[in-house]
């Protein structure tokens, strides 16, 4: 008898006064009853189903403007838990691979303050998502767990883990089965890294963070799990526009560009100039060019050909006073009759 356990000897002073306890006692199934000495065939078990880079078929509840793309996404059952990288609820972060997201260096703010050093840089949030059915928080139990492990370091930060029930009770919400609460994760979360648990990453350090759900029942043990690696990258100052002439491909901060001149390369070389005269043909300007001419244009660079000369007449012609074709008598006297007239 001194080599049973205490749990054994519970089981077995059950057994004998006849009120065993029904319930499932599978280890493995979800509604596993560690209480249960009879099995009553209830065990209910199910098999995961991984998808990344997916759409979760719900819309987001919490934390409004996220698209609910471009996730990490686990089926287990009835029951889904989903991962993503947002840029500060602006923006989807692509993952470039199954399961790794690239963002530069901070860490996600909380719901009610930013405990970052350097909140400019934290730019990043991740989103999770716990959808559990006709399940609850009191049948299972969620985990979210967090392992920054700097770059340049060969040593390891400790992992830090987080019942989700903690923050579901902080709230008043540790019944609900509910989806996208990346502001519930916020509030006890980031502020646990903040606090004492400060030392276990420098926000501003590149580094990669390692980020996953779990799903355990009242046994321990574990019935699904789903993680991305976000790679945080140091920030770099630089022109994130590939049509700038200052463009930085190592840039991950938009800094100052720099754009060439209208129709010039960014060397002032004229992208088209058919004539080859030093102007751009997109600047061209056409008009009369000769400065005699009665319509000549000051601002034209290429002539139109269409300048226009006055006629002046012939000594005949001014001589015709008269106007009846012959320089005669009569165009002497009228000449004679304004000899020595003042003109204006």
């Amino acid at each position: 008898m001194k080599n049973l356990t205490l749990s054994t000897l519970f089981f077995a002073l059950l057994s004998l006064s006849g009120i065993a306890q029904d319930g499932c006692t599978d280890s493995n199934a979800v509604n596993f009853d560690p209480a249960a000495v009879n099995d009553d065939g209830s065990c209910e078990t199910f098999t995961s189903t991984y998808l990344y880079d997916a759409t979760l078929d719900a819309a987001i509840q919490l934390g409004t403007g996220i698209s609910n793309e471009h996730m990490a996404i686990v089926n287990y059952g009835p029951m889904q838990l989903g991962l993503k990288v947002n840029n500060r609820f602006i923006s989807d972060v692509i993952p470039e691979n199954d399961t790794e997201y690239n963002v530069i260096t901070g860490f996600s703010r909380t719901s009610f303050e930013d405990p970052t050093l350097n909140p400019p840089l934290s730019t990043w949030d991740f989103i999770y998502s716990f959808d559990l059915a006709m399940y609850s928080f009191e049948e299972i139990e969620a985990f979210v767990v967090i392992d920054f492990d700097p770059l340049d370091d060969a040593t390891q930060a400790a992992a830090y883990e987080l019942p989700l029930s903690f923050v579901l009770e902080t709230l008043n919400q540790d019944q609900l089965s509910f989806r996208q609460g990346s502001e519930n994760l916020g509030f006890a979360y980031w502020q646990g890294l903040a606090g004492a648990t400060a030392e276990l990453f420098d926000a501003e350090l590149p580094g990669v963070y390692d980020i996953s759900l779990r799903i355990e029942n009242q046994g321990g043990a574990v019935l699904t799990e789903v993680g991305i690696t976000v790679i945080a990258g140091a920030p770099v100052d630089g022109c994130l526009d590939e049509a700038a002439c200052n463009y930085d491909p190592e840039a991950n901060v938009e800094g100052v560009c720099i754009y060439p001149e209208e129709a010039e390369d960014c060397e002032g070389n004229c992208l088209n100039d058919f004539d080859n005269d030093g102007v751009c043909d997109e600047l061209e300007v056409y008009g009369c060019t000769y400065p005699d001419a009665g319509n000549y244009n000051p601002e034209a660079t290429n002539d139109d050909g269409e300048c226009i000369f006055s006629i002046l007449p012939s000594d005949c012609e001014r001589s015709d006073y008269d106007g009846d074709g012959i320089v005669g008598i009569n165009d002497l006297l009228i000449f004679l009759s304004v000899f020595a007239t003042l003109c204006n």
